[in-house]
């Protein structure tokens, strides 16, 4: 009988999950890494900040094996469903909690009949080695947040922090609280400072579309708006498989669907209404068509927006000039006891060698105001890194991202393991 080929998932969170799940179905040796102590990614208590909730349609942060049809759900929720996913289908006891990989190489990365080695350091601080025929990296979008450097940043005698760190409402009470950026992730704190702190800030240099959770003057649920249907009405991407109906259609008629989306913009103009735009600072700045710049907001961030409990700044901090204040690049000052930096996320993946980076077609560039440098990926329908075989990237579709399509990589991802697929030339990757 030969011996089950193995893969090593770096990533627990759901990408991970669903990969492992599949992999396991199609006969292989599945050992997952994660450095928390808990399954979920972002969906679990070391990383969840407080009142971290999902925006998306029900059943599109699902699997298909088995359904949630829940919609703008707490984190805790969201956890216990891929909790119950990993207990239906075995996956616990393969997961290495609490493990650090700190490298993945070969000899040579390009050679498909030598194993990948893994080194991982353990809680204990154990290190450890393991070899692998595949490899996925599962790690996500959302594991590095982005910390900009301010300047005269060490006057301040307040606390900066990034969102991860923000677990319960008694952080921010009574504090005077400025949030950069202009997210959901800033949004959602936004609404918790609005309550319980004793001002909230939010500045972001760009406003975005922030959608009512109904739309069609308050009677539609904003979820119809992410079904196949509704995708009609947006401009194709150039390199999606779309149908050449669907491509005629908006050759043929583009002012048709640009009047239908100008539609539903204004309709989330008025819903809003001047509670949220009266003085223009949350006026998006960008096309409806721009999917990725989405956000759902509940009622609550609209009426504390009323009330100045979440007062808007279009700007973007200039100078800490002493132990409390902030002054913005419009020249405005305000006063802060904590900067909750909801300003995005990095990719990186220090367990590649700088010259792995390079074989696999990965570029560094540096990120604004900040040391960290972001990672630009090349990947083969974003999951395979073109000339490098046996391992597979899952989870970097996108930030606004169904776990469906996860579920549909890993299947691809393991008819590839198979040897079932037939790729194209580098080439034409």
């Amino acid at each position: 009988m030969s011996k089950l080929k193995s893969v090593a998932i770096v990533g627990a969170g759901p990408s991970g999950l669903v990969c492992a799940k599949i992999l396991l179905d199609d006969g292989f040796d599945v050992t997952l890494f994660d450095k928390q102590r808990e399954l979920g990614g972002i969906w679990c208590a070391e990383s969840a900040y407080a009142d971290l909730h999902t925006q998306q349609p029900g059943n599109t942060m699902a699997f298909s094996d088995l359904l949630y049809g829940e919609e703008l759900e707490p984190w805790q929720k969201v956890h216990a469903y891929l909790q119950k996913y990993a207990d239906l289908f075995d996956i616990n006891r393969r997961i290495r909690f609490q493990t650090q990989v700190i490298s993945i190489d070969k000899d040579d990365i390009k050679n498909d009949t030598i194993p990948w080695i893994i080194q991982v350091k353990t809680i204990a601080g154990k290190n450890e080695t393991y070899k692998f025929d595949f490899v996925v990296i599962a790690t996500g979008l959302f594991s590095k947040p982005y910390m900009p450097k301010f300047r005269g940043q060490n006057k301040f005698n307040g606390s900066i922090v990034n969102p991860f760190t923000i677990k319960s409402e008694d952080q921010i009470k009574d504090k005077r609280v400025v949030i950069i950026g202009g997210g959901k992730c800033a949004t959602d704190l936004a609404i918790l400072a609005g309550r319980f702190a004793r001002s909230c800030h939010l500045v972001f240099r760009k406003a975005h579309w922030m959608t009512p959770r109904k739309i069609g003057n308050g009677y539609v649920p904003v979820r119809y708006l992410c079904t196949k249907a509704a995708s009609v009405i947006f401009t194709p991407f150039p390199t999606a498989p779309h149908t050449a109906l669907f491509r005629f259609l908006h050759q043929r008629f583009p002012n048709f669907f640009i009047k239908i989306l100008n539609m539903i913009s204004a309709d989330i103009m008025a819903v809003h209404g001047p509670n949220l735009f009266d003085d223009k600072i949350f006026i998006p700045q960008h096309s409806f068509q721009n999917e990725d710049n989405l956000s759902i907001i509940s009622k609550d961030f609209v009426q504390l927006k009323k009330e100045g409990r979440i007062i808007g700044k279009l700007a973007s901090i200039d100078e800490i000039t002493d132990e409390t204040t902030v002054r913005l690049d419009s020249g405005e000052e305000l006063q802060a006891d904590m900067i909750i930096c909801a300003t995005g996320f990095i990719r990186e993946f220090p367990f590649f060698s700088e010259r792995n980076h390079q074989l696999m077609g990965f570029s560094k560039i540096s990120v604004a105001a900040s040391t960290d440098e972001d990672t630009v990926t090349n990947l083969y329908r974003r999951i395979l890194p073109v000339g490098i075989p046996n391992i597979g990237f899952i989870g970097f579709g996108g930030s606004v991202y169904h776990w469906m399509i996860a579920e549909v990589t890993s299947h691809w991802l393991s008819e590839y393991f198979l040897g079932r697929l037939i790729l194209p030339s580098e080439t034409k990757m």
